[in-house]
């Protein structure tokens, strides 16, 4: 039997694509995000019961816009609720993820509270739910979500980097060269270190030599790009030949990436949030991956 897939409309394409690659294990099937007149969600599911009904299912959905969880978790409460299997959320940015712990009494951290709630969906009808989140800020949240109720993977989007000859790997931290040392182990290798001189951010080298070099700066997320702007005019200052840099998540508020874009070579993200599709044809030296391979593998694994 096929397995369902439901996407949310930003993510169609991606379920095309899966189903033109393998249509004997996959089925896209279209359901209505619509709002009412208060703009509460509006879901409609036709054909549950070919569709849904006692099958897997797979939920890909774009998480990157806060205002809309409800509406997700309305739409995997339906899959839910209308009897299928087991339903696999593919959650390819996690929103919260880099506010998994506090400093002070009195802050939150909204990655527990967000896990939380998507652990709170109820089971399938003969497994439990599973969440699958790429390359997020820290190990951490696999833990947040609760293990009786749902099974959390995190899975790496930074194999998707293309890595040229001789080029050498850029990490603007080191909590970026700790988690992301053992994916590419055959790559020459630069750290750089951060500090703060009030509101400014100042960006040293701490380890490698890019003089001459081709190099490409590797983080799981760019916020407004930043420190990654630093860490580029530091390494030319040390005689890069060229400096371009990678993240599976570009979250870029303000268009920031416009800027960014100026100062690098290149910028490379992935579609973990569609949005970046649309911002990249307006820059030249802007890329965008699709993750829809590794959604395939993980889809294929579970089965």
């Amino acid at each position: 039997m096929q397995n369902t897939i439901i996407t949310h409309p930003r993510f169609e394409y991606l379920a095309d694509a899966i189903v033109a690659r393998s249509p004997e294990k996959f089925v896209k099937w279209q359901a209505e995000f619509l709002r009412f007149a208060d703009n509460t969600p509006n879901l409609r599911i036709p054909g549950v019961k070919r569709e849904i009904e006692h099958r897997d299912v797979t939920y890909i959905g774009d998480f990157s816009q806060m205002d809309e969880v409800f509406e997700h978790y309305n739409a995997i409460f339906a899959l839910v609720k209308n009897i299928a299997n087991k339903v696999r959320i593919v959650m390819p940015y996690f929103p919260v993820g880099t506010s998994e712990r506090v400093e002070r009494k009195g802050e939150t951290e909204s990655a527990h509270a967000f896990a939380h709630l998507v652990s709170s969906l109820p089971s399938g009808r003969h497994a439990k739910n599973s969440v699958h989140i790429f390359d997020i800020h820290a190990l951490v949240e696999q833990s947040l979500f609760n293990p009786d109720r749902i099974n959390a993977e995190l899975h790496t989007a930074t194999s998707l980097l293309d890595l040229r000859p001789g080029e050498m790997i850029a990490f603007p931290d080191d909590g970026a060269a700790k988690r992301f040392k053992d994916i590419f182990p055959e790559a020459e290798r630069i750290v750089c270190g951060k500090t703060r001189n009030g509101d400014r951010r100042v960006v040293t080298l701490k380890e490698g030599h890019p003089e001459g070099r081709d190099v490409v700066i590797v983080d799981d997320l760019i916020q407004t790009g930043g420190t990654i702007a630093e860490a580029a005019d530091m390494l030319r200052n040390h005689g890069a030949k060229s400096v371009r840099a990678f993240a599976p998540h570009g979250v870029f508020p303000g268009n920031s990436h416009i800027g960014l874009s100026a100062r690098l070579d290149e910028l490379v993200v992935t579609d973990s949030i569609p949005e970046n599709i649309v911002r990249a044809k307006g820059v030249a030296n802007m890329r965008v991956v699709t993750i829809g391979g590794l959604v395939e593998r993980i889809m294929t694994k579970e089965e």
